[in-house]
């Protein structure tokens, strides 16, 4: 399996709420960087889940964009800022299940998710098996990881990409 972390891309400092909070240009370019950079060196994932807040959704939908596979984004209510790595797990064995089921032929599932701080450096402490205080994710950096069964400390990190070398 591979999993595919994106934090979302720079947003608007204020807005009516949190949740509503949009990428501003540059964030806009950076999710299209990103989205180009997967396009080019083929990191297509069977399926983008976005957390339902509006800079992350905007980011899934422009990386999806620049793949041209604007179905693959799915909102997901787990992914709201706030995760817990337990629930995060719990639903990704669900989502990675859905995939291998849905086809068959795939030699190795991916899914990209696309979420908050310090919800991705806490998931990916435990995936890894270190401190979640190891990790932390700027906004636009993508990371890879690939897992042989999905459970705490079973992960790889494959790369990192600050959005910068884009």
């Amino acid at each position: 399996m591979q999993l595919f972390l994106l934090r979302h891309a720079e947003a608007e400092p204020k807005a009516a709420t949190d949740e509503t909070r949009a990428l501003t240009a540059k964030g806009s370019k950076q999710a299209q960087g990103i989205g180009k950079f997967c396009r080019d060196r083929g990191i297509v994932p069977g399926l983008i889940l976005s957390s339902p807040l509006k800079r992350a959704e905007e980011t899934a939908r422009l990386v999806a964009g620049e793949l041209e596979l604007p179905k693959l984004v799915q909102i997901s209510e787990f992914l709201r800022a706030g995760m817990t790595a337990e629930r995060a797990l719990s639903n990704l064995r669900e989502s990675f299940t859905e995939i291998l089921k849905r086809d068959k032929q795939l030699e190795m599932a991916s899914i990209m998710l696309v979420g908050h701080e310090p919800d991705f450096s806490n998931l990916t402490g435990i995936l890894i098996g270190a401190r979640p205080t190891s990790v932390h994710f700027r906004k636009a950096t993508l990371m890879g990881l690939s897992l042989q069964e999905l459970r705490p400390g079973a992960a790889t990190i494959e790369f990192i990409l600050p959005v910068k070398w884009v």
